[in-house]
C-alpha cells in the first residue's frame, strides 16, 4: 500500500466523517434574557471573549457563504485544541472576533474583550447574537477566587465544538484563505 493510501486510511479510522448533531437550544428560556444583571455587571463576560456560534446561526454552511459574513469582520476561526475534551482531535470553530485579535485566531486566547462589546452593551440585538451569547443565563453568582461573575451557558464549548465538527473541511478553507487577510469590524 502506499503512503499516501494508508495516510487516508489512518485518517479515516482515526477521524470518520460525521454528520451534523444539532444541539437543542431554547432561546425563549426567560433566564437568558436579563438586561438589568447585564448592565450591572457590565459584561464581565464580553470583556473576556466573543460569543460561540453554532452552525445553526447561519443560513448555510459553505466556503462562499461563510467568507462573506467573515469579511464583515467581526467573526474569527477559532481552535478549541483536543485535549479539552480528551480527544485526538482539535476541533475549529467560528466565534466573534476578540478586540486586537485576527480573523484566524487559533491562540484561543482569552480575556481580549469580544470586538462587537461597547460599554452601552452588545452591537447586536439579542435575536441576532450567536447562540452561546443568547442562551449564557445572566447572574449575580461571584467566583469567591477571580472575583469575577459566574454566568452559566446552556450552550457549552463542548457542544460547540461537536456541532462545527461535521464542517471542518469548510472550516480549514476559510481558515487558508483568512490566513493573512484583515478585515475591520463593519458593525
Amino acid at each position: 500500500m502506499e503512503i499516501k493510501g494508508f495516510a487516508q486510511l489512518l485518517e479515516q479510522i482515526l477521524d470518520p466523517p460525521v454528520s451534523y448533531q444539532r444541539v437543542a437550544k431554547n432561546y425563549l428560556n426567560p433566564k437568558n434574557v436579563n438586561p438589568e444583571i447585564c448592565k450591572e455587571c457590565g459584561g464581565e463576560c464580553c470583556k473576556r471573549c466573543g460569543c460561540n456560534f453554532s452552525p445553526d446561526d447561519f443560513q448555510e454552511i459553505s466556503f462562499e457563504y461563510l467568507r462573506q459574513q467573515m469579511e464583515k469582520g467581526y467573526i474569527s476561526i477559532d481552535y478549541v485544541d483536543g485535549e479539552t475534551f480528551y480527544r485526538s482531535w482539535g476541533v475549529y470553530i467560528l466565534r466573534v472576533r476578540n478586540q486586537e485579535r485576527p480573523i484566524v485566531d487559533t491562540e484561543y486566547v482569552r480575556r481580549t474583550p469580544c470586538v462587537l462589546w461597547t460599554v452601552k452593551g452588545c452591537k447586536l440585538d439579542y435575536e441576532h447574537r450567536p447562540s452561546s451569547g443568547r442562551l449564557m443565563m445572566p447572574s449575580k453568582k461571584i467566583e469567591k477566587i477571580t472575583g469575577e461573575r459566574i454566568c452559566p451557558t446552556s450552550y457549552s464549548t463542548k457542544q460547540c465544538c461537536d456541532e462545527w465538527r461535521p464542517y471542518q473541511d469548510v472550516l480549514r478553507q476559510l481558515r487558508d484563505y483568512f490566513q493573512d487577510k484583515d478585515f475591520p469590524c463593519s458593525l
